[in-house]
């Protein structure tokens, strides 16, 4: 099992960067399958899987 890295090498609320383009399509993928009200966090793993699968 491997554990979780306690010290992160860039803080949390940095580790994630899009364009405008890109969260545009994140918030219409959200917007499609009624995901308005989970967290942004969970809708970015959600869309993230579904290009890996289009892929």
């Amino acid at each position: 099992m491997t554990k979780h890295k306690t010290k992160l090498s860039m803080p949390r609320r940095q580790a994630f960067r899009c364009s405008g383009q890109q969260l545009d399509a994140i918030m219409r993928f959200a917007e499609e399958r009624k995901f308005d009200e989970q967290p942004l966090q969970w809708v970015v793993a959600q869309y993230c899987r579904s290009q890996a699968k289009a892929a």
